[in-house]
């Protein structure tokens, strides 16, 4: 049996958040990510850090696999044991926001076994919204559009869920 071939997706990947009230799309480019990096890391916190290292492996393991589905299968118990350990971190240091939706990732992909590409964009969407409510410091239960963000996402999962 041959070993899965792993191609190298190109440098524009969609990685999206939309807003849903005015309908008008949000891309989280590569240049905007770098930027959150930086602002993160340049706050010196050591759960943002931390928090940060594990959400680019998260990003570096999903950009690497691109559409081959066996390669997708393979990097779910990687992506969904990140997930784990942010769940764990997020309520301690003030971001339970973080925290569920590191736990509806989790969730999530232990339920799939051969991601389609709607169920592997919901695990794009998970991973970019952590990214913005850790660089934006969004701690507490955070407001509307967070509630919105979880409604939607929450939506996402069972449209993919019925649908694959």
């Amino acid at each position: 049996m041959k070993k899965p071939q792993f191609i190298n997706p190109p440098q524009d990947l969609r990685n999206k958040a939309v807003n849903f009230k005015t309908g008008v799309a949000v891309q989280l480019t590569e240049d905007i990510a770098s930027k959150l990096e930086a602002a993160i890391a340049a706050n010196g916190d050591t759960f943002a850090m931390e928090i940060l290292d594990k959400l680019k492996t998260m990003r570096t393991t999903i950009a690497g696999v691109g559409p081959d589905s066996i390669a997708r299968m393979f990097m779910l118990p990687a992506i969904g044991e990140l997930a784990f350990e942010i769940k764990g971190m997020g309520g301690t240091f003030g971001y339970p926001l973080l925290t569920r939706l590191a736990k509806s990732l989790h969730d999530f992909i232990r339920g799939l076994s051969m991601p389609s590409d709607a169920q592997f964009e919901v695990i794009r969407i998970h991973v970019d919204a952590m990214y913005i409510l850790l660089a934006q410091h969004v701690t507490g239960q955070g407001g509307a559009s967070e509630s919105e963000m979880l409604a939607m996402l929450n939506r996402a999962i069972d449209v993919v869920a019925e649908g694959g």
